[in-house]
């Protein structure tokens, strides 16, 4: 049955860990590079899908730093051609269905044949503005917060920030010196093969997202898991810390419910 929820129930920004290529091509008695091209079939479908169905922003942890210095250099050499290929063969799909192209990272470490088709990619879909697709590759969200405190702290010793910016620094202006300041909240992390952790990403933009696990593997997730986690989504109640209240009780300063009179 097709998803019946309604568009401002939607998740505005959903965050997919990309999990189990090669698990799933080992089960299969194939090289885990197989793996690898069955997810990138799998990303253009979802990030399909997540268009369609009025999601304003998905993002993907294609490649995490960990990955990229720890792997094998053959899967990375493979892993580099592939998102070639992809970054080429998918502009005319996101021009066509009005997606922007993003990246959150440290970029300038690839290779720069990727580099180029990754810039070319993002130069031409950037004035596209029905969903961002945004990708984190050679990423690592505990680099990214100390790149933005290392970033603030420079700004304070070159004169561009008061000094006092250390006892008013919020929320909103750490935000903003973040790898994609634009990014919204993940209201919704997927994450596919049944792990339970993080795995540095997103930390600090994420703190309060709804989280869904899946045993599948991400070559084996569509369409239907992808609405089965929207569904899981519409279902919870987010409360940001806050408690709510019992029915027919108020919540007074403290957080704590107090029954209300009814006569």
């Amino acid at each position: 049955m097709p998803l019946d929820v309604p568009v401002d129930q939607l998740p505005s920004h959903i965050a997919f860990i990309m999990d189990g290529n090669g698990r799933w091509a080992r089960r299969r008695g194939w090289f885990r590079l197989r793996g690898h091209e069955e997810g990138a079939n799998s990303l253009r479908t979802i990030t399909r899908h997540c268009r369609k169905l009025g999601v304003r922003e998905a993002t993907f942890y294609a490649l995490s730093t960990e990955n990229y210095r720890r792997r094998p250099r053959e899967e990375i050499r493979f892993l580099m051609g592939l998102l070639t290929k992809y970054l080429v063969g998918e502009r005319p799909e996101l021009m066509e269905n009005d997606i922007q192209l993003r990246t959150i990272g440290d970029v300038e470490a690839l290779p720069s044949g990727v580099r180029s088709e990754l810039d070319e990619t993002v130069r031409l879909t950037r004035d596209n503005d029905s969903m961002v697709m945004r990708l984190a590759l050679n990423y690592g969200a505990r680099q990214e917060i100390l790149d933005a405190v290392r970033s603030i702290v420079a700004d304070v010793i070159a004169g561009k920030l008061d000094a006092s910016v250390v006892e008013s620094l919020d929320d909103e202006l750490f935000a903003s010196y973040l790898t994609d300041p634009d990014m919204g909240d993940p209201d919704l992390v997927v994450r596919t093969a049944g792990e339970y952790r993080l795995s540095n990403f997103l930390l600090w933009q994420s703190s309060y997202s709804e989280l869904w696990i899946t045993e599948q593997l991400w070559p084996e997730f569509d369409v239907s898991h992808l609405e089965a986690a929207i569904e899981a989504y519409v279902s919870r109640e987010r409360k940001y810390g806050a408690v709510s209240p019992a029915k027919g009780a108020s919540v007074d300063s403290c957080g704590d419910s107090v029954p209300t009179s009814t006569s």
